[in-house]
């Protein structure tokens, strides 16, 4: 097996490039839901950025429950409408096993634990103003400690800033139903923490945990959990890659 099984207390992000892989390879082990799905896509990299999340979660999550990535069964029911396009969930029959996805650019993101549920998301570093952004989606203290920083240090500021809160709005399942500027998260150069927000569930359960996606991109995970000591292992998706790759020619030999 390429990818380890969970550890208690453990969380593991795997990250993808959208463009390595092969749509047909990438598409062989979804179900017809998802497959409708990223039939709506019309630009080629939203695709990729869709199915390769879609096949890194089957592949991630079958590893950790002992099947095919084809058979397990993932739910995107929405809770406000009919289309399938909710925050994913495994049905395990078992204990639970958390998962997330995100992409951004030519990064994509699959976060997997048992600790409990968890948002990860990542950010490609603006490299245009954020002004505008930040009177949407900052608070105003966050928006005071934006406006000390040179310009040119804003855009990863911004982004740093930007990805806690999206992050854990992902883990309780709000998403941006929750309006970002009601959430405040630490400095951009402080440990990633949740500070206040309009949500029932206390901010000392709220794990951030900052994640390494590579130059020109920043990452956080966030875990709704009362353990300290909750660690993630990053991995890279391109040895799964490989490996599909190498089991379709053998199925083709």
């Amino acid at each position: 097996m390429i990818t380890s099984v969970l550890s208690a207390g453990e969380c593991h992000v795997w990250w993808a490039d959208p463009r390595q892989g092969t749509i047909e390879g990438l598409t062989e082990v979804l179900s017809p839901s998802e497959l409708e799905r990223a039939a709506r896509f019309r630009r080629e990299p939203d695709l990729r950025r869709f199915l390769t999340g879609a096949w890194l979660l089957r592949v991630t999550a079958g590893a950790q429950l002992g099947l095919r990535p084809e058979d397990v069964a993932v739910d995107r029911s929405c809770s406000d409408c009919a289309r399938n396009h909710g925050k994913p969930r495994i049905h395990t029959g078992g204990p639970p096993l958390h998962v997330s996805i995100s992409h951004s650019g030519d990064r994509v993101g699959v976060a997997l634990t048992a600790e409990g549920p968890l948002g990860v998301d990542v950010e490609a570093v603006p490299t245009t103003s954020v002004d505008e952004l930040a009177r949407c989606a900052l608070t105003p203290a966050e928006r005071r400690t934006l406006e000390s920083l040179p310009g040119d240090e804003r855009y990863e500021a911004f982004a740093r800033t930007w990805v806690r809160k999206e992050a854990a709005l992902k883990a309780t399942g709000h998403g941006l139903r929750i309006s970002p500027d009601r959430v405040e998260v630490s400095g951009p150069d402080e440990r990633p923490a949740l500070l206040s927000w309009p949500l029932d569930v206390p901010v000392d359960g709220v794990r951030l945990l900052p994640l390494d996606p590579g130059y020109g991109y920043v990452g956080v995970v966030a875990i709704l959990t009362g353990n300290p000591d909750v660690r993630v292992v990053e991995s890279d998706a391109a040895v799964l890659t490989r490996a599909s790759l190498a089991g379709a020619s053998g199925k083709a030999a």
